[in-house]
């Protein structure tokens, strides 16, 4: 064992830790933005990037990149967290200072303290504590105090665990320098066969859907900041500095969409630049927005949008209200699904499997719908409640979280019930939803046709057919194996499930659903945009 070290300069190891093996995490490769975002606050440090999504773990290679670090910065979502701690213990066995950030450091920093092997948990936007922190540990701040630093968990020399006080939001986030994009070299991300890379043009999200985590991601103690954007100037130099090769970007943004006029700026700006217009393009969005402005739609095939993620969720209205989601509704979705997709835009579909109040007949209705919509890929979710959100507290209290294990908050196996499904219900239909959706021939026709017309709408697939076969393909069809998922789980019940029927007063009403007074809507949270 190493010796702990006091460098001048140091050398910081960022590690993206073990992928999660369920879902459709593993079809689906992008470069971990918050590690590169991170790498770029502290510039006279050396850095490099161990990826377990991309590179081929070895025991002794990996003990090798810790035995020459000073400093182990670690990324980590909820279900990953246990690598991640794995990782913190193998640094600290060579005498690493260990660091720990990102989405489940800051929704359940306790439990990240609560592990000997990690020095620090950064919460919430990290750039700035982690700047502070690494000039702590290199002792470039005389005077200053751990105490000090905002965002930061720490350990006293007694053991006990100190939590500062929250650090505020950026409000410019255009102050922060580009990505280390130099710490990705030599690493091959893709998407569907194509050349990835992902890009930020916003932080936060305006809307407050009740299972999402994102509030508290971003959450500013003092201000009531809930959306924050990049001006074009700085978006386009990020573009332009990604590597030429790069045939696929994901704009990273947690609602790529908020602002319609802002989008279609960032878009033309896109469809102007000849190398930017080389590249192939995704992003998330709701279906509420680009129903209210089709025209978004054309320019986003325009400027080479492929792909667009869309929160579905549900079937049933009901279920879409008490998710505060009260401005999608089914027919809207049906025909935004229809508008990206007679522009040749691939639509991948959330649905949720299980949402209090869904019977198992709602929730066979609810796969069925998903099958009706002949999206290109869809993730189903059994209904998760992440650690430190007000919707945990809620079905903690009411005895409904069954596993505090969060091994099983990978969005693929159950972590509670409801008052109509027990965890047992939720796994199995969740195997019966993957099952009956891409286990079905008609879907697999359905796709095939696309992949397989060099010359229609969606030609760009085939030119990465062999891409697309060994990653989505199968990948797919590994990940359906390895968790059981196989046509003969498929109930009769769900076979025999139909949709209820949706008339033309139906669809008109939901439609309409946006006809309320502008004096009866509520005010619209704070945003900060950039020029």
């Amino acid at each position: 064992m190493k010796a702990m070290k006091v460098p001048v300069n140091m050398d910081i190891l960022y590690v993206n830790p073990a992928s999660l093996k369920s879902g459709l995490d593993p079809i689906s490769e992008s470069p971990p933005l918050n590690l590169m975002t991170i790498a770029a606050m502290v510039p006279e440090h050396g850095a490099r990037l161990f990826d377990f999504k991309v590179e081929e773990y070895d025991e002794n290679r990996f003990s090798a990149e810790l035995n020459q670090a000073d400093v182990v910065a670690i990324t980590s979502l909820t279900p990953q967290i246990h690598a991640a701690l794995d990782v913190a213990r193998l640094a600290k066995e060579q005498g690493c200072t260990t660091i720990v950030g990102g989405y489940h450091a800051t929704l359940d920093p306790g439990f990240v303290m609560n592990d000997p092997s990690v020095d620090y948990a950064v919460r919430g936007e990290g750039e700035h504590t982690f700047h502070e922190l690494i000039d702590y540990i290199d002792g470039k701040t005389q005077g200053t105090r751990l105490e000090d630093i905002d965002g930061l968990s720490f350990r006293h020399n007694d053991g006990t665990i100190a939590h500062n006080k929250p650090r505020a939001l950026e409000c410019d986030l255009d102050s922060f320098p580009l990505p280390r994009r130099d710490i990705i070299a030599g690493k091959e991300y893709r998407f569907m066969g194509a050349r990835s890379d992902v890009i930020e043009t916003s932080r936060g999200c305006p809307h407050d859907c009740r299972f999402c985590c994102i509030v508290k991601m971003w959450h500013d103690p003092g201000q009531k900041i809930r959306y924050r954007t990049k001006s074009l100037h700085r978006i386009v130099q990020e573009l332009e500095s990604l590597d030429k090769k790069k045939e696929f970007v994901f704009f990273a943004d947690d609602n790529f969409t908020v602002n319609p006029n802002r989008v279609k700026t960032i878009l033309e700006g896109i469809t102007a630049s000849k190398r930017t217009h080389k590249m192939n393009y995704g992003a998330q969005s709701r279906v509420d927005v680009l129903h209210d402005n089709p025209w978004l739609v054309k320019l986003m095939r325009k400027a080479k949008f492929r792909q667009i993620f869309l929160g579905i969720e549900s079937l049933h209205q009901q279920s879409l209200d008490a998710m505060n989601k009260k401005h999608t509704t089914p027919a809207k979705a049906r025909h935004v699904v229809q508008m990206l997709s007679s522009e040749g835009i691939s639509v991948f579909g959330g649905m949720i499997i299980g949402f209090p109040g869904e019977t198992r007949e709602m929730v066979y209705q609810n796969i069925q719908y998903a099958k009706s919509l002949q999206l290109s890929m869809i993730q189903f979710t059994p209904i998760t409640a992440f650690p430190g959100t007000d919707f945990h507290e809620e079905m903690e209290a009411r005895g409904m979280i069954t596993s505090t294990d969060y091994r099983d908050y990978d969005l693929f196996h159950a972590m509670m019930r409801t008052e109509q499904l027990s965890t047992e219900d939720l796994n199995g239909l969740m195997k019966e939803a993957y099952a009956a959706y891409y286990l079905d021939g008609d879907y697999i026709k359905h796709e095939a046709k696309k992949f397989l017309n060099p010359f229609g709408k969606w030609g760009w697939l085939f030119k990465k057919l062999p891409g697309v076969i060994k990653q989505f393909l199968l990948g797919g069809a590994t990940m359906l194996k390895e968790q059981g998922i196989m046509r003969d789980v498929i109930s009769e019940e769900l076979k025999g499930t139909t949709l209820p029927d949706f008339t033309d007063n139906q669809e008109k009403s939901e439609l309409d659903v946006d006809a309320m007074p502008r004096e009866h809507r509520v005010a619209p949270p704070v945003f900060l945009e950039q020029q």
